[in-house]
């Protein structure tokens, strides 16, 4: 295809590729600066019509423009929208020079097919000027924002922070400053299309975020990329990503719902609807935003959306691990030999589905796992009794089958009065008392669960399982988790995930035929 021939988005994904082929990918990561690919930003460009014949476009992190391409791409091929001004936001002087090209190209494009272009290039940081203004009321608003934001964790003290706390809880990601700033730009009415990591969906890190955001922008379409690989390959991403159109004061009822492996086969989605109700979800002061994929996965929330029970109402209190390894480096020898009065210290290698392995001697990439804590008057405000727990991985890997990994611990089970518990564990335990037996045995099965993996993954997008969330994490009635405990106490041997399976769904289904009949 001959340059004259070339349409603008086409254009663009020539000058991204030539920036990186002289640009490290080290430095692109430590700037965020990860390319849309040709599919993915003309799949955006279709979620963008607004019913105006002039319209204002606002692109921030705009790259090498390749997003405000597809818009402009789309918008020739409607003929309905005669006039187009958009203002791009790119604080790399380097992708400035490659932005100006795109945009000058793009303009005779347009020319040709009777559409006007005109355009800002802002070469300045899109947050901070922008905050700025908006006080100040400088800026007109848009129809229509666009982006593809850098992805990448900043300081609570960085100025772009500071000058949007209501949006800040803990170490913000800038990608999050973005949204909340673009969407205060908006006239009513207006949308906005990002390409973002799902993180900001659920957890505490988060929860400032989506009660600032979801106040004023209603979500119209999400599609979710199954794959932490596909979408942005090239450039090495390992966030679920989701693509998000919402609209500021927005009145739609349901929400659009679509997957796709990847970029290759986004074009081949199918949209599911759920009512917004559902993808909104308030539970206690939070706001989560869900998002089923299918009816199965929609069955699922209601139904322990209908669970009354949660870790609070049966008196259990979840905890992380004290013991963080640095801060307590004299405290753990590297073997016990030659050491009195020693703890086990439980790290998250020794928790297996539905199994405690304790100890261990190796560790995954074969070094020498240290399993023992000094007790003594240093050590004994990390330590906790060896009582009835459960134990869970704070943390999954990404290649493992379920999100969530927890470990029944009974009392008697290591040879302490004492344990000491690694801060990448959290612990659940009752908060007067202990767990029964098969209160410990029984809650360890739903976690391990499928069901509760899929009611977790809908709500959630990142591989963190908090204590938060699973404090507010629905729970069948205690009486289930005895008899779930029963069965687990039954069978033989430790039961793999599809045994647990079949364990749950058994005991659910005869409650259930049970509640019927009466």
């Amino acid at each position: 295809m001959s340059r004259k021939e070339m349409t603008p988005a086409r254009f663009c994904e020539e000058e991204s590729r030539k920036f990186i082929a002289i640009t490290k990918v080290e430095q692109r990561k430590e700037q965020g600066q990860f390319f849309t690919p040709l599919g993915v930003a003309r799949f955006m460009g279709r979620l963008t019509p607004v019913a105006t014949e002039a319209l204002r476009v606002l692109d921030p992190g705009a790259g090498t423009g390749i997003l405000a391409c597809a818009v402009c791409e789309y918008s020739a091929r409607r003929k309905a929208i005669k006039e187009i001004h958009i203002d791009t936001y790119e604080n790399d002087v380097r992708l400035a020079e490659l932005l100006y090209r795109t945009m000058e190209y793009t303009k005779k494009w347009m020319d040709v097919r009777d559409t006007k272009l005109t355009y800002n290039i802002f070469t300045e940081d899109f947050i901070l000027a922008c905050s700025e203004a908006l006080w100040n009321r400088e800026l007109p608003p848009y129809d229509l924002a666009i982006s593809n934001p850098p992805y990448l964790k900043i300081s609570k003290g960085d100025p772009r922070a500071q000058a949007n706390l209501e949006l800040v809880w803990g170490q913000p990601n800038i990608y999050a400053l973005f949204m909340g700033v673009t969407a205060r730009q908006l006239k009513d009415g207006g949308v906005m299309v990002f390409i973002t990591p799902r993180s900001y969906a659920a957890g505490p890190y988060f929860r400032a975020f989506r009660k600032h955001f979801f106040k004023i922008m209603i979500p119209e379409r999400v599609h979710i990329f199954e794959s932490r690989t596909d979408a942005f390959r090239t450039a090495g991403v390992l966030q679920e990503n989701i693509i998000l159109k919402a609209r500021k004061a927005g009145l739609t009822r349901q929400i659009g719902i679509s997957t796709s492996e990847g970029a290759g086969d986004i074009s081949r989605s199918r949209v599911f609807r759920v009512p917004i109700s559902e993808a909104l979800f308030k539970i206690e002061n939070d706001l989560i935003f869900r998002l089923p994929i299918n009816e199965d996965e929609s069955r699922i929330l209601d139904m322990v959306d209908n669970w009354s029970g949660n870790l609070h109402e049966y008196g259990m209190e979840i905890s992380t691990g004290p013991v963080v390894p640095f801060r307590a480096k004299e405290l753990i020898p590297t073997e016990r030999k030659g050491h009195k009065n020693m703890a086990p210290l439980l790290w998250k290698q020794n928790v297996k589905h539905m199994k405690l392995q304790w100890p261990l001697e190796r560790n995954n990439n074969g070094k020498e796992k240290r399993q023992f804590i000094k007790d003594n008057t240093k050590s004994r405000k990390l330590l906790v009794d060896n009582n009835n727990m459960v134990l869970l991985r704070r943390f999954s890997a990404k290649e493992e089958v379920r999100r969530m990994v927890a470990a029944p611990l009974l009392q008697g089970q290591l040879p302490s009065r004492l344990i000491g518990i690694e801060n990448h564990l959290n612990y659940i335990y009752r908060r007067q008392g202990s767990l029964s037996e098969l209160e410990t045995l029984g809650l360890s099965a739903i976690l391990n669960s499928s069901l509760l993996d899929r009611y977790f993954r809908i709500s959630n997008g990142n591989t963190q399982v908090s204590a938060t969330e699973l404090r507010a994490m629905p729970l069948p009635p205690l009486e289930i988790l005895v008899k779930l405990g029963d069965e687990i106490s039954r069978f033989n041997g430790i039961p793999t995930l599809e045994e647990i399976d079949n364990i749950v769904e058994e005991v659910l289904e005869a409650e259930e035929e049970m509640a019927v009949a009466l």
